[in-house]
């Protein structure tokens, strides 16, 4: 057997490392996004979502090998998606390390208007438990965890700088949401793949804020405990934990509203980070509610 054949043979065995990585934004679409790109057929994204290695305490210390292990497929594109890559302080050191082992993968950002992302990640927290506190004192807080993720221009900056913004590409949730054929086949020609392809997995949406009541908190901690359903039962599952018997009280519908005092002080706050991800991107997000 030639050299060539055994490296491949060796190869297939570990895993091919990913060449596409979506960084965040936590409650952006990310989970919606990561099952649109592993339903075209040149693109395989990895079966547990979160795989944070790149994240010096959470899975670095598996090691490269246990990181290849989760692509075991020779597709063109393959990938994995983690919101702590851009959560608070990990982006420093998560685009060092990406550009260590990766080198200049294709990297997909996901943003959303920085304040109802706030209130979203907020919901989350507190569907599961983890927050106590009322909305206008979480998210008062100064420098707390949910206006740290909406620093968007802040979080981007590493990786413009270790990747490049030419292997970059920013997208909204809104737009996912609002016209997903024209945002799924420019990622698909970002990428490098056929830019044309549908498919039925299109129309739904994953993760959703509305109704995350205590089906949501049980399964949210079975995953975190690394017990996940098999693929074909999860859309099911989804659909099943946000209806009316699993939704809970309905003050956990919807996400909180706050004061308009609140939004005055985040807005002065996220604004920055706003324009600063316009001058690094050059992405436009006209329909955010960040004006004065």
């Amino acid at each position: 057997m030639a050299d060539s054949d055994l490296i491949r043979d060796a190869e297939q065995k570990l895993g091919l490392l990913p060449n596409l990585l979506i960084i965040g934004a936590p409650k952006c679409g990310t989970t919606s996004l990561h099952h649109y790109l592993d339903a075209h057929p040149e693109i395989s994204m990895s079966d547990v979502k979160e795989l944070d290695f790149f994240v010096p305490d959470r899975n670095w210390a598996n090691g490269v090998d246990w990181y290849r292990s989760n692509f075991t497929t020779d597709a063109p594109v393959r990938g994995e998606s983690s919101t702590t890559y851009t959560r608070d302080d990990c982006a420093v050191d998560a685009a060092r390390l990406i550009h260590e082992v990766l080198g200049t993968p294709k990297l997909i950002y996901l943003v959303r208007d920085p304040i109802e992302r706030m209130r979203s990640d907020y919901h989350q927290f507190r569907a599961v438990g983890i927050e106590q506190r009322p909305v206008e004192e979480a998210l008062a807080e100064p420098d707390n965890r949910y206006l740290e993720a909406s620093r968007y221009g802040s979080r981007v900056a590493p990786y413009v700088e270790w990747i490049g913004k030419e292997n970059i590409l920013v997208e909204s949730q809104e737009r996912l949401l609002t016209d997903r054929g024209a945002v799924l086949s420019r990622i698909f020609e970002f990428v490098g793949v056929r830019s044309d392809f549908q498919s039925a997995e299109f129309a739904r949406m994953w993760e959703r804020s509305e109704g995350k009541g205590w089906a949501y908190g049980l399964g949210w901690r079975l995953r975190s405990r690394g017990i996940r359903l098999p693929a074909f039962l999860r859309w099911p599952a989804q659909r099943l934990q946000r209806s009316r018997l699993a939704g809970g009280a309905a003050e956990t519908a919807r996400p909180p509203e706050i004061s308009a005092r609140l939004r005055q002080d985040l807005t002065v706050a996220l604004r920055p980070e706003a324009e600063r991800l316009r001058e690094l991107t050059g992405a436009e997000f006209p329909e955010w509610r960040l004006s004065s």
